[in-house]
C-alpha cells in the first residue's frame, strides 16, 4: 500500500481556494463517486471532483442524480461538476450544490458523449459561445465559491472556440479553465495538443489546468514544462491506478521522490478489496458490485490469472466470492 509522504511544495489557488497540490483527479462520468473520491485524497489529492451532475436532474430532486453527489460528511474541498444547457436552471443547481458543501462549481464544457452533446450540453455548448457567456456570468452571480470551467479545444464548427472563451470568460469572473485539448470529434482519441495550454496560459491571468494524455507521473512533470500550466488534471490513467497522483506530485517536486514507488500487484489486490468493501458498504451488495466492475480490471490489469479468469469473475454477484477471487489472485502472483 501507500507510504507515509513528505510534502515538500505546496499547490495554487483557485479564487480563495487555497490548493495543497497541483495535481487534480477529473471528473468521470460514472467513476469519481464517493468512494473514488476518499481513494484519491488517499493518495494526496487535496481537491476532488463529482461526476458530471445534470443540473435539470438536481433541481428536479432526482434521487438518481442526487446520489451521485453523495458529498454528506464529506472532506472538504469538494468540486462538484455540472452539466446542462439552461441557465438559470445550472445556477439554481450551483445554488443548491454550495449549500451541500461545495467549494467549487465547475461547468461542463468537454464530455464528447452523444445524447448530451445533442441536448446543447457539454461540449456541444462550445457551439454558442455567446450563450456560454451568457451562463458563466450568471453562474458567476450566483455563487459565492470558486468557478472553473472545463472545456474541450473545439468543435468542427468552432475548432479555436476554448482559445477565443478562456479570456471572456476570466471577464465574466471565470475562477479558472481546465483545458482538454482535444475535439468535440476526436472524443478521447487521437493525441491531446498541449501547445493549446500553452496559448491559452499566455492570453489569461487566472489559473490553467491542462488534461488529457497524462498516463504517468513524468507526464505531469512534462506537461507543466511545456505549457506551464498551474495544475494537472489526471483522468482515466488513475482508474485503478490511484498511486499516480503520487508519481505526479512527486515528478513536480511536492514528495520526496524516495517515498513514492510503483505498486506491486499485492498492492493492488489489497486496495482492490479495501474499494470494493467500501462501495458495498455505502451502497448494498448488488449495486456495489455491479459499480465496482468497470474498475476491478483495472487494478488488475498486470495479473495473467485475472485476465486468464475475466469471464469468471463477471459472473460472480456476492462479496465474499469476489474477495476469495481477489484473494486467490494474491496466492497466484
Amino acid at each position: 500500500m501507500q507510504k507515509e509522504s513528505l510534502k515538500i511544495a505546496v499547490g495554487f489557488k483557485i479564487g480563495a481556494l487555497e490548493l495543497q497540490t497541483r495535481t487534480l483527479p477529473a471528473p468521470l462520468a460514472g467513476y469519481t463517486d464517493r468512494v473514488f473520491r476518499d481513494i484519491a485524497r488517499s493518495f494526496g489529492c487535496h481537491l476532488v471532483f463529482t461526476e458530471m451532475l445534470s443540473a435539470e436532474g438536481l433541481i428536479r430532486n432526482s434521487r438518481q442524480t442526487w446520489n451521485l453527489l453523495d458529498a454528506e460528511g464529506e472532506d472538504f474541498p469538494l468540486g462538484v461538476q455540472i452539466f446542462g444547457q439552461n441557465e438559470n436552471s445550472l445556477a439554481e443547481a450551483a445554488r443548491l450544490c454550495v449549500d451541500k458543501g461545495a467549494a467549487l462549481v465547475d461547468l461542463n464544457l468537454g464530455c464528447p458523449v452523444r445524447k448530451i452533446v445533442r441536448n446543447g450540453a457539454g461540449s456541444g455548448l462550445l457551439d454558442e459561445p455567446q450563450k456560454v457567456l451568457s451562463i458563466v456570468r450568471t453562474l458567476r452571480k450566483a455563487v459565492p465559491v470558486a468557478l472553473t470551467i472545463k472545456m474541450r479545444m473545439g468543435t468542427s464548427r468552432y475548432p479555436n472556440a476554448a482559445k477565443e472563451l478562456a479570456p471572456l470568460m476570466e471577464k465574466e469572473g471565470a475562477d479558472a479553465v481546465c483545458i482538454h485539448p482535444r475535439t468535440l470529434e476526436q472524443s478521447f482519441g487521437g493525441k491531446a495538443d498541449w501547445r493549446l495550454i500553452g496559448e491559452i496560459k499566455s492570453i489569461v491571468g487566472i489559473p490553467v489546468i491542462g488534461n488529457g494524455d497524462i498516463l504517468k507521473g513524468k507526464d505531469a512533470q512534462r506537461m507543466r514544462e511545456e505549457t506551464g500550466c498551474d495544475g494537472v488534471m489526471i483522468g482515466r490513467a488513475s482508474i485503478g491506478n490511484p498511486w499516480i497522483f503520487e508519481q505526479a506530485r512527486a515528478a513536480l517536486g511536492e514528495l520526496n521522490e524516495r517515498t513514492v514507488c510503483l505498486p506491486s500487484l499485492r498492492d493492488r489486490i489489497e486496495l482492490a478489496l479495501r474499494h470494493i468493501e467500501t462501495m458495498v458498504e455505502r451502497k448494498g451488495e448488488a449495486r456495489g458490485i455491479k459499480e465496482f466492475r468497470k474498475h476491478a480490471m483495472s487494478y488488475l490489469r498486470y495479473s495473467p490469472f485475472a485476465r486468464q479468469n475475466r469471464a469468471d469473475f463477471f459472473k460472480l454477484n456476492r462479496l465474499q466470492e469476489i474477495k476469495q477471487f481477489l484473494t486467490g489472485i494474491a496466492v497466484n502472483c
